[in-house]
């Protein structure tokens, strides 16, 4: 994506806007379509991951967020065109226009990207906002995902077990549902059976029976673990352990000799042991049955034309045509994998306590996110300010 794209469409807006100026009343009238429609193909072009619609006093702000970064990058349009605007967007993606004070969801097929569109009430108007699945870009495999080496053999140790479970943390939009599907792609052979309960399902794999959670016919995430133990199954992907209930059931089901992936929302890998307790699953289940827990941020890779290395030996961000300006083009991430050995397990049988889950996994040789984050920036693969950003300046202690 080049500064002349970035130019070229400001200049189709601008002139469609002005060319249009008093054919916008509508929701169908034909410049709101070519409007729409050259917003969407805009964000596709660009891989953006999400696009914000966003009524204000005196404009309508669309914000993308590219490479994990939000970003305005154009100047907001006219606040008369955010209704037609809004509502041919939900129209297309068949949810109720009659109920603009109460938040709704739809889809809408645009070429080969599904989009996952939100809307929400906001002071008297609306705000949508939309995540973009493109099924055309390429699956990551785990090669693809940045781990160091040592990492990796981890990881791909923990995928093979026969049962347990592996449980991956981390906030949104951190790459946890990319790692699960690059794990089940590894380990996905003919002699195995392996179902997923997703919500949403965000990529399709071929070989495997995934099932869309559905909370109104009651097919929750609880219940459709239940039924999948009863389908001869030996892998299982939870998308999320987001309750007491589906966590115990997902325990269990280790224990009977299924393979278990889920994810969870935790600050690190320690801290997703912790949850699990926290969340009522009895210790001795845990420690029979969690094979490891791996934590993960993304974080801005730097643009491969024009980084630099600067006399302190670090590379910085520089910026060219080719990334815009920024100095940065795609992502990476950063890796804290905890690996249960028999010391830990000992351990969460016997204490409830964080910090000591912590200090002895630190005394057993864990990489820390912070030791992930500064050996990718003497790579050169991103940089410190990025790091901050996303970490967060506490975990930046030790300047290289």
């Amino acid at each position: 994506m080049t500064v002349r794209f970035m130019n070229d469409f400001d200049e189709q807006l601008r002139k469609l806007i002005h060319r249009e100026r008093h054919n916008f009343a509508g929701s169908s009238s034909r410049a709101i379509v070519e409007l729409v429609n050259l917003i969407f193909e805009f964000a596709v072009k660009i891989r953006a991951s999400d696009l914000h619609l966003e009524p204000f006093k005196k404009s309508l702000r669309i914000r993308y967020r590219i490479d994990g970064h939000l970003q305005e990058l154009h100047e907001p349009l006219p606040l008369n065109l955010a209704e037609p605007l809004i509502l041919r967007i939900k129209i297309l993606a068949r949810m109720d226009t009659t109920a603009a004070f109460l938040p709704s969801d739809g889809a809408i097929q645009f070429g080969n990207v599904e989009m996952r569109v939100a809307s929400m009430p906001s002071f008297g108007t609306e705000s949508l906002t939309i995540r973009l699945l493109d099924s055309t870009l390429e699956l990551h495999n785990l090669k693809d995902l940045g781990f160091t080496a040592a990492n990796e053999k981890i990881f791909r140790e923990m995928i093979n077990s026969a049962s347990g479970m592996v449980i991956l943390t981390g906030p949104m939009n951190s790459g946890k549902s990319t790692t699960l599907y690059a794990a089940i792609r590894e380990i996905n052979q003919p002699s195995r059976s392996i179902m997923t309960l997703e919500d949403p399902i965000e990529q399709h794999v071929e070989g495997i029976s995934q099932i869309q959670v559905n909370e109104k016919t009651g097919l929750t995430f609880a219940a459709g673990l239940r039924a999948m133990l009863r389908m001869d199954c030996n892998v299982l992907m939870v998308g999320e352990a987001r309750d007491a209930e589906t966590s115990k059931i997902a325990v269990r089901a280790a224990l009977t000799g299924h393979l278990i992936f889920t994810t969870l929302h935790a600050s690190d890998s320690c801290s997703a042991v912790f949850r699990m307790l926290e969340m009522g699953v009895e210790p001795y289940l845990l420690a029979a049955t969690l094979n490891g827990v791996t934590a993960q941020r993304l974080v801005r890779r730097l643009c491969p034309k024009c980084k630099k290395i600067f006399p302190d030996g670090t590379f910085k961000a520089v910026g060219c045509e080719n990334c815009r300006g920024t100095g940065y083009s795609g992502r990476i991430a950063l890796h804290e994998i905890l690996r249960v050995d028999k010391d830990l397990r000992n351990l969460i049988l016997n204490s409830l306590d964080l910090d000591e889950i912590r200090n002895l996994a630190t005394e057993n040789g864990l990489k820390t996110l912070h030791d992930d984050a500064l050996e990718k920036v003497r790579a050169g693969f991103t940089t410190l300010d990025e790091i901050r950003r996303v970490l967060g300046s506490d975990f930046i202690k030790d300047i290289l």
